[in-house]
């Protein structure tokens, strides 16, 4: 079964939300996780930042499955997933 955005939505917590939102303030584009363009946008970001633990600040680890299913929901929507894959 295909992973859809309102399951990777409800990945990122309203801490993250919170969070990513201030520390993108300065960047070219401010960072929504709760925006599936905008995590599509910062999607390899995103996804070396789950992949590695750095992401989420304070809570566990996201599961193997999580980052698993992130990468395929990211690759179902881009085509080019492989080759902006950061790590």
């Amino acid at each position: 079964m295909a992973v859809t955005w309102e399951t990777i939505k409800e990945y990122f917590t309203g801490t993250d939300v919170d969070h990513m939102k201030q520390v993108s303030q300065a960047w070219p584009k401010q960072m929504d996780l709760h925006d599936e363009g905008n995590v599509l946008y910062y999607a390899a970001q995103i996804h070396a930042s789950v992949e590695s633990g750095r992401m989420p600040i304070g809570a566990p680890r996201w599961s193997d499955e999580r980052v698993t299913n992130f990468y395929d929901w990211w690759k179902a929507n881009d085509p080019d997933a492989d080759a902006k894959r950061i790590g």
